[in-house]
């Protein structure tokens, strides 16, 4: 963030609000972060948008850095005897699309079957 003469990082805060946060000691402020983080909406996880199509089965969703990893069983073809196939593992995330107006997808991505 850039610095304004008065020492001040630029912002839309009212000078007030700003006054009244540079008296804070660093404790305080850290409280009011995590307070004003509070406050924002959160972000949809994988498991947020996780749905199971017809005929699949989620066995496992399990939150891991950078990733969700997920093992299911999944129909193919119509008129496949041994269906549903499986169990497989993904690695799934949350794929952001602002450019085209559409809320956030989720990315798979097939690693193999799990044993």
């Amino acid at each position: 963030m850039s610095q304004n003469p008065d020492n001040r990082p630029d912002s839309s805060l009212s000078d007030d609000l700003a006054e009244r946060l540079s008296d804070l000691t660093e404790s305080e402020l850290r409280a009011v972060i995590s307070h004003a983080e509070s406050l924002l909406p959160r972000p949809p996880t994988v498991a947020d948008l996780l749905e199971a199509r017809p005929g699949e089965e989620i066995l496992d969703v399990e939150e891991r850095d950078g990733y969700t990893k997920v093992v299911k069983r999944q129909p193919c073809a119509q008129g496949c005897e041994e269906c549903p196939h499986g169990p497989y593992l993904y690695h799934v995330r949350v794929e952001k699309h602002p450019e085209d107006g559409e809320g956030p997808s989720l990315h798979w991505q097939f690693l193999g079957p799990v044993r």
